[in-house]
C-alpha cells in the first residue's frame, strides 16, 4: 500500500503544478522539456544503480516509445485543459482515461470483458463535465483540449500496462523497469523537442531558470508517479490498483481547485464529478 500511497501523492500534483506555473507566469513548454530531460536522467540512473538489466532492450522498447509520444502530447493537453477549465476538469479527464486500456486490453490483448454500463458512465460524466466554456473567456472549442487529455491519457496508460506485462512475461527486474521509464522519457524529450521547433518563433519563450527549476519539479514528480505506479501493479492487483488511485487524484484535485484555487464548478460538472467516481467504482466492483 506504501507504492500506492506515493503515486497517489505524485499523481495529485500533475494539473495543480500546471495551475501553479500558469499562476507564476512559467512557459509550460520548456518546463515539460526540462522535465523529461530530468526524467530521463533520474529513470537511468534508477536503472543502473540496480544493476545492469538482465533482459535489455527487448520486446517493450517500441510500446516504450510510443509511451513517450503520448507522454507527452499528455502533458501539452493536460497544461492546456488546466488553463481553460481548471484543476477538477482536467484531472477528471486523466483519470476516467482508465476505460481506455481496459477497453483496449479487451479488444487487442484477449483481456477480460470490460464492464459496459461503467463504460457508458464515463462517457456520460465527459458529456456533462466537457461542453463548458472557459472561466477566462476562452473559445467554446476549448473543450477539446479535455477531451484530447483523456484520449492521450488512455493511450499511455495501456501502452504502460503494454510495457508492465511484457517486462513480467519476460523476467524483467527493477532495473528493467527503470529502463523502461527511462527509454519512455528519452522519447517523451525527443518529441517534445520536435514540438519546439516546429511552433512559431514567436511563440517561443526565452529560456530562464524560472522555467528550468519548474521542470526540475515537474520531472521529480514524473518519473516518481510512473515508477511507482509500475511498481504497484506488479504487487497490487489492478482491480483495487486503479478504483482507488483514481478515486483518490480525483477527490484531491477536486478539492484543492476549490480551496486552494477558488475554482467554481457548476451544477452540471458538479454531477460529472459524481458521476466519474461512481464509474470507477463499479467499473472494478
Amino acid at each position: 500500500m506504501l507504492y500506492l500511497a506515493i503515486a497517489i501523492t505524485f499523481g495529485s500534483l500533475f494539473a495543480i503544478l500546471f495551475k501553479i506555473f500558469q499562476r507564476r507566469g512559467i512557459d509550460a513548454l520548456q518546463a515539460i522539456g526540462i522535465n523529461y530531460v530530468v526524467a530521463f536522467v533520474i529513470g537511468m540512473t534508477g536503472s543502473f544503480s540496480q544493476g545492469l538489466s538482465t533482459t535489455g532492450i527487448g520486446s517493450w522498447g517500441v510500446p516504450a516509445i510510443v509511451v513517450g509520444l503520448f507522454m507527452m502530447a499528455s502533458f501539452v493537453t493536460m497544461n492546456m485543459a488546466t488553463r481553460s477549465h481548471g484543476i477538477a476538469i482536467a484531472t477528471i479527464a486523466a483519470r476516467v482515461a482508465f476505460v481506455v486500456p481496459v477497453v483496449c486490453a479487451y479488444l487487442l490483448l484477449q483481456g477480460d470483458e470490460p464492464r459496459w454500463v461503467a463504460s457508458a458512465l464515463v462517457i456520460g460524466s465527459l458529456l456533462l463535465i466537457f461542453p463548458q466554456r472557459s472561466n477566462e473567456g476562452g473559445s467554446a472549442w476549448q473543450w477539446v483540449f479535455p477531451l484530447l487529455t483523456f484520449a492521450c491519457y488512455g493511450i499511455t496508460n495501456f501502452m504502460l500496462k503494454l510495457c508492465q506485462q511484457i517486462v513480467a512475461n519476460t523476467g524483467g527486474d527493477d532495473a528493467t523497469l527503470s529502463l523502461v521509464t527511462g527509454t519512455a522519457f528519452l522519447s517523451a524529450l525527443l518529441f517534445t523537442l520536435l514540438y519546439y521547433i516546429i511552433l512559431p518563433g514567436s511563440r517561443r519563450a526565452p529560456l530562464s531558470w524560472r522555467n528550468v527549476v519548474a521542470g526540475v519539479v515537474l520531472g521529480s514528480v514524473n518519473v516518481g508517479c510512473t515508477y511507482f505506479l509500475l511498481k504497484s501493479l506488479m504487487v497490487i492487483d489492478s482491480g483495487i490498483f486503479y478504483p482507488v488511485y483514481n478515486i483518490s487524484i480525483v477527490t484531491i484535485a477536486t478539492l484543492v481547485g476549490r480551496i486552494g484555487f477558488g475554482e467554481q464548478l457548476t451544477k452540471t460538472q458538479y454531477a460529472g464529478v459524481a458521476v466519474a467516481l461512481l464509474a470507477i467504482l463499479l467499473f472494478f466492483c
